[in-house]
C-alpha cells in the first residue's frame, strides 16, 4: 500500500474504504473507483493483524448496501425519461458517447431486473460497474427499494466476506512466504558459490 493509503491510520482505514464503497454504488462516478481492489487490500491488512477481519467485512457490506440505497433513491427522485438518469450534474460531465453507452447498458439491465429484481440485484453485486448501475436501473424500472435490498444485502455480505477473507489469507501468508524465500535463498547461494569455485578450479591450467 502506497501513497494516500499509507498516510491513513490503520484504525481509520475501514471508514475510508466504506466511504469509497458508498460512492461506488451511490454516485455515477463510482464506476471509476477501484472498490474491489481496496476491499482486497483491507483484507490483506486484516490478515497482518492491523485491523479486525469482522470489522472490515461488516463495514464493507454495510457501506455497499448504503450506497445501493442511495443510488436507488437518487434515480427514483430524478424521474427522468431515460432508463438511467445521466442528465444530472455528474452526468453532464460525461462525454455524449459515454452517456449513450451507459443508457444502452442500462436498457439491457432494465428488462432483466424488472422480471427478476431480487436475483439481478444479488448478481450485480459481483460485477464491477453493475454495483453502480443496478440500483438506478431498479428504481427506473419501478422496483421498490425493499425488494432490491432483498437481493443486495445477502450478496453484499457474501461479497465482502469473500474478498476480505481472501485478502486476509494472503496477508497472513506473507510472513511465511518471506521466511520460505529466505530459507530457499540459502541453498541457492551455497550452490552458486560451489559452481563458481568449481569453474575456477577447472579454469586453472594443469
Amino acid at each position: 500500500m502506497t501513497g494516500w493509503f499509507d498516510a491513513v491510520p490503520a484504525h481509520a482505514l475501514p471508514a475510508v474504504v466504506a466511504l469509497v464503497l458508498v460512492a461506488e454504488s451511490g454516485l455515477l462516478i463510482g464506476m471509476l473507483l477501484p472498490a474491489a481492489s481496496l476491499v482486497l487490500g483491507m483484507g490483506v491488512l486484516a490478515g497482518l493483524g492491523l485491523v479486525p477481519v469482522p470489522v472490515v467485512a461488516l463495514a464493507v457490506a454495510g457501506a455497499t448496501v448504503l450506497g445501493a440505497a442511495l443510488g436507488h433513491r437518487t434515480a427514483a427522485r430524478a424521474d427522468s425519461g431515460s432508463s438511467l438518469p445521466t442528465d444530472g450534474r455528474l452526468g453532464r460531465l460525461l462525454p455524449e458517447r459515454a452517456r449513450e453507452t451507459v443508457d444502452r447498458s442500462a436498457l439491457a439491465w432494465s428488462g432483466a431486473i424488472g422480471r427478476r429484481p431480487v436475483r439481478v440485484a444479488a448478481m450485480s453485486q459481483f460485477v464491477a460497474g453493475a454495483r453502480t448501475l443496478a440500483p438506478r436501473v431498479a428504481a427506473q424500472a419501478g422496483v421498490p427499494l425493499r425488494v432490491m435490498l432483498r437481493g443486495t444485502i445477502p450478496a453484499a455480505l457474501l461479497w465482502s466476506w469473500g474478498l476480505v477473507g481472501a485478502g486476509a489469507v494472503a496477508g497472513a501468508a506473507l510472513p511465511l512466504l518471506r521466511c520460505s524465500v529466505a530459507a530457499a535463498g540459502i541453498p541457492l547461494v551455497v550452490a552458486a558459490t560451489w559452481l563458481l569455485l568449481r569453474r575456477r578450479a577447472n579454469a586453472v591450467p594443469a
